[in-house]
């Protein structure tokens, strides 16, 4: 019954040891402190453990100086610093100042309740940081990226770092732990830096890098942007005339997004990955933009301006642009607004053409003299009409031939998918009166006497009617 009380009591004791270590171990956060070893009240059961862990990564680096140092024996205190490899001190084994740039522990053991003034330390976690000053919207090719290079939490103590700056291949020496630097970066896309610094100690070097993503500034002069929409597909294997392709010089990156109209038409196209060589060649970006069947049956045919957007995190360009969707074109009816008789040369009449369906279309008029019984084809003039609206009420004025009397006026309307001819009727040219009037000043009742009548109009010849009181009196040509 003894010997299992014993063992009991042996069991006991090791989870309490177990324990008390794990709940003592601290995690030091601050950048910089004094550690000392604990009161005698923490250590009056006579067994104590702590330890104080320090963790960083390749920006920093651990200073730590014993400012006291009073375990004169072994088998009532100990301090262990290290994590792989350990170093105890006590008695004759006395720690002085030392750097670490691995995640290390300081572990106090005490077996006696006499722990209290046995050990005082100062440390600072030296810590380089690389600050990027310059906002994200001007992370330009070609524009000046300023940094901030600052050491924090270092020692007053007598050692000297050397630090510098790397960027675009380039490396610059520091004058001193804080320092502003700039960078010039000639490749868009991602970029590092690497701020570090060393020391003549062994070991003893920090380093900070990070990335940015460099863009280029967009401007109309270095895209010289082209645009082509192919015309109607003859054979299986031509373009789509509903596909509009832009090129450019390639710049990166790009993001393209697009409207047609003012309708709720739009359309986008996902920037590709960077490419070296097409940059360093200057090479031309392709986009194309497909217009699906009902974006095509929501626009209509006609004429549509093409608003295209180019654009990064820095800049953006506009560009607006026609396009063009076809509609084969119906009848094309020619007509004079003014009937068969018009004025002669040089007055103009006017002349309708009503396309009955379909557009865009060019229209090209000519007047078609009749001269024994042929036409002779004159001088032409060209329109155009760009929606189904326009295209079915044109009205334009032209002149007649100078000298034929009868003619027709001819049209040959066409578009990429289309081309239809009409003529008008036979019209007619003639003398044009515009205006009439009397000096009666010598006329006299009961006497004969000489009226004179004025006609306002063209050179030619007229037939002149006089009616008197509702009496037609002279009739003659």
């Amino acid at each position: 019954m003894k010997w299992i009380f014993h063992t009991l009591l042996i069991v006991y004791y090791n989870l309490n040891f177990v324990n008390q270590a794990i709940a003592n171990v601290v995690e030091v956060a601050e950048a910089e402190g004094e550690i000392t070893s604990p009161s005698s009240s923490e250590c009056s059961e006579g067994f104590y453990t702590r330890s104080w862990k320090f963790g960083f990564s390749t920006d920093s680096v651990l200073f730590v100086n014993f400012t006291n140092f009073n375990i004169t024996r072994c088998e009532e205190a100990t301090l262990v610093v290290g994590s792989v490899s350990r170093e105890t001190y006590c008695e004759d084994q006395i720690p002085s100042t030392f750097f670490s740039l691995d995640t290390i522990a300081v572990t106090f053991t005490s077996y006696t309740p006499r722990c209290s003034g046995l050990f005082r330390l100062l440390y600072k976690i030296i810590r380089i940081t690389v600050t990027v000053l310059t906002p994200p919207f001007n992370y330009c090719v070609g524009k000046k990226i300023s940094f901030l290079v600052d050491v924090k939490h270092v020692p007053k103590h007598d050692f000297k770092l050397l630090c510098s700056f790397i960027c675009n291949q380039r490396r610059r020496e520091l004058g001193n732990t804080t320092e502003i630097v700039s960078c010039n970066f000639k490749i868009p896309g991602k970029v590092s830096f690497l701020g570090k610094c060393e020391s003549t100690l062994p070991r003893l070097r920090i380093q900070k890098g990070g990335e940015l993503n460099l863009e280029n500034e967009l401007f109309h002069k270095h895209l010289q942007l082209q645009h082509h929409q192919p015309k109607s597909s003859k054979n299986g294997n031509a373009a789509d005339p509903n596909d509009i392709t832009i090129s450019h010089v390639y710049l990166y990156p790009i993001s393209y997004n697009a409207s047609v109209g003012n309708s709720s038409v739009t359309m986008s196209v996902t920037p590709k990955p960077f490419d070296l060589s097409k940059y360093t060649s200057h090479s031309r970006e392709e986009a194309i933009f497909q217009l699906q069947p009902q974006q095509v049956t929501s626009l209509g045919p006609g004429q549509h301006d093409f608003h295209l957007v180019l654009q990064n995190n820095v800049s953006y360009v506009t560009y607006t642009f026609p396009i063009y969707i076809n509609e084969k074109l119906g009848t094309l009816n020619v007509t004079s607004i003014n009937g068969r008789y018009v004025g002669m040369h040089p007055h103009l009449f006017p002349v309708q053409i009503t396309l009955t369906k379909g557009a865009p279309a060019n229209i090209t008029l000519s007047i078609r003299e009749i001269t024994n019984g042929k036409l002779i084809p004159s001088e032409n003039v060209t329109i155009s009409c760009l929606s189904t609206i326009s295209c079915q009420r044109i009205q334009i004025s032209m002149k007649p031939p100078h000298y034929t009397k009868q003619f027709r006026v001819a049209a040959i309307a066409k578009n990429d998918i289309s081309f239809v001819e009409g003529i008008s009727e036979v019209i007619e040219s003639v003398t044009k009166i515009y205006d009439v009037y009397f000096d009666s000043r010598r006329v006299f009742g009961g006497m004969s006497s000489i009226l004179h009548i004025y006609v306002k109009g063209d050179v030619g010849n007229y037939d002149l009617k006089l009616f008197i009181n509702g009496t037609l009196e002279i009739n003659t040509p």
